[in-house]
């Protein structure tokens, strides 16, 4: 019986990066598009609301 002695090509827990999106990079992306529209949305009401006092 021979054994195998040469050593696995996979090894676990090697000093490699990891590659890839981070998971929570849409949820990032998500809240900070609504901070943008809420913001938008903000001025534009305070806009008109000037404008309908100064009239």
């Amino acid at each position: 019986m021979k054994s195998d002695s040469a050593p696995s090509t996979a090894v676990k827990g090697s000093d490699l990066a990891e590659t890839g999106t981070n998971d929570s990079t849409a949820v990032i992306a998500g809240v900070a598009a609504t901070l943008i529209a809420a913001s938008g949305g903000t001025a534009l009401a305070i806009r008109r609301r000037q404008t309908r006092h100064a009239a």
